[in-house]
């Protein structure tokens, strides 16, 4: 029995150093920044931060199409000569609490990702509030600003349909990259260079941020993924787009899936092989104190459409498919490779191989490694399979001949 009381004392001495939920938020108080967005002020050392913030009476009982005056998100934004301080600003105009815990996107504007992007994320690596699994974009040819004021069909919340279209587009298309917050930190404290992808703007951008754009087909405005941005010391130094974009995704082994089309006899791209599966792998030595850089890459295919009278079924013709597209993969790689080494940005992290496989060749090369980048050769080979031809087999074309 005496146990007992002594066990039931220390219980209820212990409940006197719980605190409870002491730093307990109510969702009431709290705004709830699902985007964020910089920009420089032009002539200025300052920035235009800008914070996507959910507007909750359209979240609740799903009201998010009810109401003329309604709308799904809003932007606020404040200037200062810091990040922390402009966001901080931004208190004065809203009347709760921010909260980033939800935070998914972070958009940088082109003039800012050209002048250097080390600051920015210095400050998201050290803040405790912001997330790094937030997906970053470029704002192509338009403020970050603008970017997030523009509503979205489909999604009614701006930030989350960005970063569910970088998504589909890089796993369906391959010509951009979903990358996040800790990705470019990576990178940037590394060796390497960051590739982060543009979005731009399609049609009026005042006509886009009411809310009219969302009750017409096709909308007045519409965002779409354009372009890889590769960067050199931490700045902007040029985009890739179409084909050298997608040799990119192929370096960099973030090949999900895309379509490539390829000439039947003397019809240009008649034929459409749809990528299932690829990989790639990167190899770098040191031969007579010099680099050697190699990359080779492994991928299948299935025949998907043809425009003209073909048999894929036929080996020989299935060789000769293979070849073709073999042929073509190499073609984008290297031109994605040369259009890297003419800026000297190794954004594919050749010399991150290089410091891990040869760590004291890579201490003799580190300080003059983007003009070794720019003048070395890169080896590409291919490997191209076409696993499937479909349902049918012959071609109901006929050729010329019949």
């Amino acid at each position: 029995m005496k146990r007992y009381f002594i066990l039931i004392l220390l219980t209820l001495v212990s409940l006197l150093f719980l605190n409870g939920c002491w730093n307990s938020k109510e969702l009431s108080d709290l705004a709830i920044v699902i985007g964020i967005g910089i920009d420089k002020v032009p002539n200025s050392d300052q920035y235009k931060v800008s914070l996507l913030i959910v507007n909750p009476s359209t979240v609740a009982a799903g009201k998010g199409s009810g109401g003329k005056s309604t709308m799904p998100n809003i932007v606020f934004s404040s200037v200062d000569r810091t990040l922390l301080s402009a966001f901080r600003k931004s208190s004065q105009k809203v009347s709760r609490r921010l909260f980033f815990a939800h935070s998914q996107l972070l958009v940088i504007g082109e003039p800012v990702a050209r002048e250097g992007i080390y600051n920015l994320f210095d400050y998201f690596e050290r803040s405790h509030e912001l997330r790094l699994t937030s997906s970053v974009v470029i704002a192509r040819g338009i403020h970050a600003e603008s970017l997030l004021n523009i509503l979205t069909p489909l999604q009614s919340i701006t930030a989350t349909s960005i970063k569910d279209k970088l998504k589909v587009s890089s796993e369906s298309w391959a010509q951009s990259v979903d990358v996040n917050v800790i990705e470019v930190i990576k990178r940037l404290s590394g060796s390497g260079e960051p590739v982060i992808s543009g979005m731009r703007v399609i049609g009026n951008p005042s006509k886009g941020n009411k809310k009219s754009n969302l009750e017409k087909s096709p909308p007045y405005t519409t965002i779409e993924t354009n372009g890889i941005a590769i960067f050199s010391n931490g700045k902007l130094s040029t985009w890739l787009d179409g084909k050298v974009a997608r040799g990119v995704i192929w370096v960099l082994n973030k090949m999900k899936s895309t379509i490539i089309n390829i000439d039947c006899e003397d019809k240009k791209e008649a034929i459409s092989i749809e990528i299932i599966r690829s990989s790639s792998k990167l190899r770098v030595d040191v031969l007579n104190g010099k680099p050697s850089l190699s990359l080779h890459v492994t991928e299948e295919g299935n025949f998907s459409e043809a425009k003209c009278p073909i048999n894929p079924n036929n080996h020989d013709e299935l060789v000769k498919l293979q070849n073709q597209l073999t042929e073509e993969t190499k073609k984008e790689i290297k031109s994605a490779i040369k259009a890297t080494q003419k800026k000297k940005s190794d954004i594919f992290g050749f010399s991150t191989e290089l410091e891990r496989t040869h760590p004291r060749e890579w201490k003799k090369m580190k300080n003059n490694w983007p003009n070794l980048y720019s003048e070395t050769e890169v080896k590409v080979s291919v490997e191209a399979y076409i696993r499937r031809t479909g349902l049918r087999i012959n071609s109901y074309m006929k050729s010329e001949e019949e």
